[in-house]
């Protein structure tokens, strides 16, 4: 069964063992919410980021601190920011919308295509 999933990363170890087709893609927050609304499994592994999640897009967003396994036809949603942060960081939801306000973290929509 086809699945969607929303987490902050993204990671080769994702993807099935024998290797996957990948498409990536800016989304754009209302193509985020569009998506959402269908039902998603959260992998969102840091309470900041699932707050600001919620908020940008006006959707529940647990946290789930889990790894996922990815398989032809899934789709993933990737909250990525553009910028390193020091060693240790922990970014408050407040900071982590300011960096989405400007334009420093993105949408991405990862599909498996074969």
């Amino acid at each position: 069964m086809e699945q969607l999933y929303v987490c902050n990363a993204f990671s080769i170890g994702m993807l099935p063992p024998q290797g996957a087709v990948v498409r990536i893609s800016p989304i754009t927050v209302g193509g985020v919410k569009a998506l959402l609304k269908e039902g998603f499994v959260s992998a969102v592994g840091h309470e900041s980021t699932a707050q600001a999640l919620t908020l940008l897009t006006g959707i529940e967003v647990p946290v789930n601190r889990t790894a996922i396994r990815l398989a032809p036809g899934d789709q993933l949603i990737v909250f990525q920011l553009a910028v390193r942060l020091p060693e240790g960081a922990v970014l408050t939801k407040e900071e982590v919308q300011a960096l989405y306000q400007e334009g420093k973290a993105s949408f991405y929509l990862v599909e498996v295509v074969g």
